[in-house]
């Protein structure tokens, strides 16, 4: 298999290296390139996270084929994005070889201080070992040329040209307000990292006067330090990536200064305000790369130039225009083929027939004439061989661990096979929906201690993560226990991934060593989340939060008739299902009972749900109909109204799809918050919340319940919710981690130690 090119990246990596690489990709595609895409996990911080959203979609939406390094593939050159990806060796062969590699140098080696951010020396041998090509540096901007041009001794070979950052001017609208006269807005955007700000108060407000003619914009939010300095004049925006564009548009002024520690390797961020017509003014050490786009001023001038500015509409429109040209000449992706072709003759490489311009005229022609009979392409193509990723369920009170493994298992690519690997007596379940499954009775069944049944219990997850060839072990529990933490401080070769729940109960303990041992943290959603106060929310490192994560999606069970068929009870009487767990840690004491006489006296047909871990009870209520079924949400459709516990999936089974519920909290302090979930849904008019002390309020509840008042504002507030399965997302993190190459550890720290 032959590419032209082949973009080795980290797309974790937010702002300008995710934004360029999505441009790069973008432009290859345009011009009818053979390009494909290798993702690369390199320095990293506490935890993993997925791919950055809008390069995701993209390699998505181009159906950009997706290496993994199994399969042979030559290409002619590889660009290896971002130095500090490729500092350590990744424990596995890629098997891509190129004819040359470029390292596109996004990140310059030394900061303003001089301090060395990465060992060139170090990365270019790193590179010329894995692909067993020549190995070329590609500056982004001058200033990183001139950094390894002052290096003293061995130099790395640079390119003849800077790898300049693309945009695509179609993202960025010309300016369409009039030049300011009596009042202008300036701003700019940026992480709210200090070295990405002036050093001093004085600095600071002269790049943005408080003056009253003037208002200053900030997306992105701004670093503690600075707070006390801004003026009155301020707005603090927080960052959204797809707003850039629309804030952007507001402005006047991009006024862009920073740290004398900082070194900025493009600055993509004073371009995209040149695509859009903004008057951008900088300090005059971009003026090499920006040109007469732009304005540069020391920052104590700043306000000097906007009012020359202001007072010379003509001067300002000219300005404007100069960099919208600028921005559109160098920058644009339109550049591309003659980028590439300086680039081709820089390494010696014969001319790409792919930018001949009559092939990139006929392309284009192809591409106009299909647009409308062609259908998206559906996805990246993943070039890899299927991986085995074992779901490890923790025991539970219920059943939420095991189904929310299957409900990202089950929305997993045919890349991958899972299996299940469970201390959960719920294990029957997973078999009957089909997957492989292995139970492990935990310590309380075999009759053991739990010092002896953590050693046993590692030695099996051992056995079968060896046996099976597993390549990333998803646990879904509380804590992770011993067992567990043993094999995966002894297997960092694998990916280890921790379904964490969210709203904890305030006060539980949760070291930050139990989620050392896990590269990644995927949490579920919480519908009440704008309340956790849980110590998982000030846990360190990058979690991956995603959407409320169900087995079925809301609506997708059996018709009424059906469904009622299933749980015994007639589709045309009104019907109420109760379901109160297994019982086994919170005893309810006489509330299901009253609940139940309260429905038989008004002579409403009662359904029992027996949950499928309790043990079978032989009780009988007259009047009232005993099932044993699993998952319940496929008869939810019978269901008028469903009396439950709060916990995670029963609740947003509810809340999303609708259903009037009394939710009534398990209420056990090892639990996740249930009386909090219960009590917001409550509040938000999607449910009722019954205590299980609050006997005297049976009866009242049930009235409310029975209520056309409530039913209709519960069904008009309900359809208000938007849902999306978060387990689809879930299972694409995972994919995204199993599938990209490991080169985030020194090798040694990689390794097997079993």
């Amino acid at each position: 298999m032959h590419f032209d090119i082949v973009h080795a990246a980290d797309p974790r990596f937010p702002g300008g290296t995710s934004s360029a690489l999505r441009a790069e990709l973008k432009a290859a595609d345009r011009f009818g390139l053979g390009c494909a895409f290798i993702p690369f996990v390199g320095r990293r911080g506490p935890l993993i996270g997925g791919f950055e959203r809008r390069t995701a979609k993209l390699i998505d939406d181009l159906g950009v084929p997706w290496l993994t390094g199994e399969e042979i593939v030559t290409c002619d050159v590889l660009f290896a994005h971002h130095p500090q990806v490729f500092e350590h060796m990744p424990a596995i062969s890629v098997n891509i070889r190129p004819r040359h590699v470029v390292c596109v140098a996004h990140h310059p080696p030394f900061d303003g201080a001089w301090t060395p951010q990465y060992e060139t020396a170090i990365v270019q041998r790193n590179l010329e070992r894995l692909f067993g090509a020549l190995v070329s540096f590609a500056p982004v901007g001058p200033k990183i040329r001139r950094q390894f041009e002052k290096l003293v001794g061995e130099k790395p070979r640079l390119l003849r040209h800077d790898l300049w950052n693309m945009i695509d001017m179609a993202d960025w609208q010309d300016r369409r307000r009039p030049p300011p006269e009596r009042s202008a807005t300036l701003g700019r955007h940026s992480r709210a990292d200090p070295l990405k700000w002036p050093d001093t108060q004085d600095d600071l407000l002269a790049a943005y006067p408080d003056a009253k003619h003037l208002s200053v914009e900030v997306l992105g939010g701004i670093p503690e330090v600075i707070k006390p300095w801004i003026g009155a004049n301020w707005n603090i925006l927080p960052y959204a990536d797809d707003g850039v564009g629309e804030f952007l548009s507001r402005l006047d002024f991009y006024v862009y200064f920073h740290s004398r520690r900082w070194i900025e390797a493009f600055g993509l961020g004073i371009a995209e305000a040149m695509a859009s017509g903004l008057v951008a003014i900088i300090d005059p050490c971009h003026e090499d790369l920006f040109g007469e786009g732009a304005v540069y001023a020391d920052v104590r001038d700043v306000g000097t130039e906007i009012d020359r500015l202001m007072s010379s509409p003509a001067s300002y429109a000219e300005q404007s225009a100069l960099a919208r040209k600028l921005a559109t000449e160098r920058f644009s992706i339109e550049t591309y083929p003659a980028r590439m072709a300086e680039l081709y003759d820089d390494l010696e490489l014969p001319s790409l027939p792919a930018l001949n311009a009559a092939r990139i005229a006929k392309l284009r022609r192809q591409t106009t004439a299909s647009a409308s009979v062609t259908e998206q392409p559906a996805g990246a193509l993943r070039q890899a061989s299927k991986k085995r990723v074992l779901f490890v369920a923790t025991n539970g009170i219920g059943l939420g661990h095991i189904t929310r493994l299957m409900a990202i298992a089950e929305r997993m690519s045919p890349d991958i096979e899972p299996i299940f690997f469970t201390r959960s007596a719920g294990s029957a379940l997973i078999a009957m929906r089909g997957h492989a499954v292995d139970y492990i009775p935990w310590a309380v069944k075999v009759g053991v201690t739990d010092a002896s049944w953590n050693i046993a219990y590692a030695q099996e997850l051992l056995a079968a993560i060896e046996s099976m060839d597993i390549a990333a072990v998803v646990f879904d529990g509380t804590y992770p226990f011993p067992g567990l933490v043993n094999v995966a401080s002894a297997r960092p070769d694998l990916s280890w991934v921790w379904v964490r729940r969210a709203l904890w109960v305030r006060g539980q303990a949760l070291s930050d060593e139990l989620q050392s041992c896990f590269d990644m943290i995927i949490e579920p959603g919480e519908y009440a989340h704008d309340e956790d106060r849980g110590p998982t929310t000030d846990m360190p490192g990058q979690v991956a939060a995603v959407a409320p994560i169900l087995l079925n999606d809301p609506g997708s069970g059996l018709c009424r008739t059906d469904a009622a068929a299933r749980l015994g009870v007639d589709p045309k009487r009104f019907t109420v299902a109760i379901q109160l767990g297994s019982q086994s840690n919170f005893d309810f004491e006489d509330l299901p009972d009253l609940i139940i006489k309260d429905l038989i006296r008004r002579d409403i047909q009662v359904v029992r749900i027996n949950h499928p871990l309790a043990p079978p009870s032989g009780e009988e209520t007259p009047g009232v109909v005993r099932r044993s079924l699993y998952p319940l949400s496929d008869c939810l459709s019978a269901v008028d109204l469903m009396i439950t516990n709060a916990s995670y999936n029963s609740f947003h089974e509810c809340v999303f799809g609708g259903i009037p519920a009394i939710f009534v909290p398990n209420e056990a302090p090892e639990m996740d918050d249930q009386h909090l979930r219960a009590t917001y849904a409550h509040s938000t008019h999607v449910g009722l919340r019954l205590r299980a002390s609050e006997l005297g309020r049976v009866s009242q509840t049930i009235d409310i319940a029975l209520s056309e008042d409530f039913r209709e504002e519960l069904r008009r507030r309900s359809a208000r919710l938007d849902f999306v399965n978060g387990a689809h997302e879930a299972a694409r993190l995972i994919e995204q981690l199993v599938f990209s190459v490991r080169a985030d550890a020194p090798l040694h720290a990689a390794l097997a130690r079993v």
